[in-house]
């Protein structure tokens, strides 16, 4: 059987040892996918760096899947059925799938192949990058439950749809305060007289003072 080994958590802060180790599994980013064999050397690697990355058998139809949605050739140009038959012994993508599964073939083998698949991260995310698959987190061997986690990582997550920019609400002018009109005058308001003007009365001018008269001169 051949095992998918995929990275999850960054390795900062990790030993020197463990990051030479994520190197020689060509696991030098996160979401990146490689294949292993199902051979005793690669089990003391994989136990080494078990608490940056989760690992588990591969099924052929997902492993398919994989080729074609993330499978990239040098020049990043994708892996199709006619480059199988031109360069493999095989006639489709299925039947090298199932030769890689079983040990048969190994992926990196194939001519000009990027030996890494650059997945998404996982719709609805990781468990828990700092616990283990088995005490309900992420990390270490997870079996065939690989797969799963595959399958939630070959699309790219849904972006969630912004909301509209709210309109400008337009801005009503309040209507103009209308002056109340006069009511007309009752019958009892129009029977009553107008009252008269008060004449002015005509100012006087004060009456002119008489010049004192000249006292005579003694004789």
């Amino acid at each position: 059987m051949t095992r998918a080994v995929i990275r999850i958590r960054s390795d900062i802060n990790a030993r020197h040892d463990i990051k030479l180790t994520l190197k020689s599994l060509r696991l030098t980013r996160v979401n990146h996918c490689v294949l292993v064999p199902d051979e005793k050397s690669y089990d003391g690697m994989l136990q080494k760096a078990k608490d940056y990355i989760t690992w588990g058998e591969i099924k052929t139809e997902v492993l398919t899947n994989m080729i074609i949605k993330r499978g990239r050739l040098t020049g990043n140009r994708p892996i199709t059925n006619q480059y199988i038959k031109e360069n493999t012994k095989h006639d489709s993508l299925i039947k090298f799938a199932e030769a890689i599964v079983g040990g048969n073939v190994k992926y990196a083998a194939l001519k000009d192949v990027k030996p890494i698949f650059r997945l998404h991260p996982p719709h609805r995310g990781f468990e828990s990058v700092k616990r283990s698959f088995h005490d309900r987190g992420s990390l270490g061997y997870r079996g065939e439950a690989i797969n799963d986690l595959i399958l939630r990582m070959l699309s790219p997550p849904k972006e969630k749809a912004k909301p509209e920019p709210e309109k400008p609400k337009a801005v009503t002018k309040a209507p103009a305060s209308k002056v109340p009109a006069k009511s007309a005058p009752t019958k009892k308001e129009a029977a009553k007289p107008a009252p008269a003007k008060k004449e002015a009365a005509p100012k006087t001018k004060p009456a002119a003072k008489k010049a004192p008269a000249k006292k005579e001169a003694s004789k």
